[in-house]
């Protein structure tokens, strides 16, 4: 089984979804099943064969609670 262009695309875009409410959600258990769905994609994209190379983030945004926290000097 080989994803098609226009599946990988989806699925690129689905990836991108879930990291705009990632962004957005405050509740725990909404951001795990985002969370779990966003690997699922990605594991789908990086193990099912491809004709053509997509760049994977694997890292999740950050929580909005914590993303705009500076360290301290």
């Amino acid at each position: 089984m080989t994803l098609s262009t226009e599946q990988a695309a989806a699925i690129v875009l689905e990836i991108a979804r879930c990291d705009r409410l990632l962004r957005k959600l405050w509740s725990d258990d909404a951001r795990d099943d985002v969370l779990r769905r966003r690997r699922s994609l990605l594991r789908l994209l990086h193990d099912v064969p491809q004709g053509f190379q997509l760049p994977l983030d694997w890292q999740p945004p950050e929580h909005p609670q914590t993303a705009n926290l500076k360290p301290l000097p």
